[in-house]
């Protein structure tokens, strides 16, 4: 028989305790960088929108760079598991973000075109871009709240 004694019994229930909370760390971890991650490329769309053709456009890319790199990191070594389904639901949301993405971007050159053929001097409404930067990043931040809720089974 299996038998185990009190102490045994603290033990484990302790070590499963700490088990939970770790993986509750982690849910956390890759949540905020899958927001993160979302945010970063919406924003990116709108401030490169902003600053193409301008001395500030290496700048935009290189710190947008950076940006990705610590985010990446941070997730790497802040967590070090996946929660069940959050590589999936990751995945579901980039994909659908970078989707949006090229769309967008397909989209204001289309009306950038359009402008330039009217003899118009080609400018992007900001409130435009930023409703596209937020449409674009939404489904990544979709993807961090299923993330963060975790999955219940």
């Amino acid at each position: 028989m299996n038998d185990i004694t009190p102490q045994q019994a603290r033990e484990q229930l302790a070590h499963a305790e700490a088990a939970t909370t770790h993986r509750d760390g982690d849910r956390r971890v890759h949540a905020v960088a899958t927001a993160g991650f979302g945010l970063l490329i919406g924003g990116y769309l709108a401030i490169s929108r902003v600053t193409e053709d301008t001395s500030w456009e290496t700048v935009v890319i290189a710190f947008y760079v950076l940006l990705l790199l610590a985010l990446t990191r941070w997730q790497t070594h802040g967590a070090r598991t996946w929660p069940r389904h959050a590589k999936r639901t990751n995945w579901l949301g980039l994909t659908a973000t970078m989707v949006l993405f090229f769309a967008a971007i397909i989209g204001f050159n289309i009306r950038e075109a359009g402008q330039e053929l009217d003899g118009l001097a080609a400018t992007e409404n900001p409130g435009l871009l930023v409703l596209a930067g937020l449409g674009v990043a939404a489904p990544m931040l979709v993807a961090a709240a299923v993330i963060n809720r975790g999955d219940p089974r």
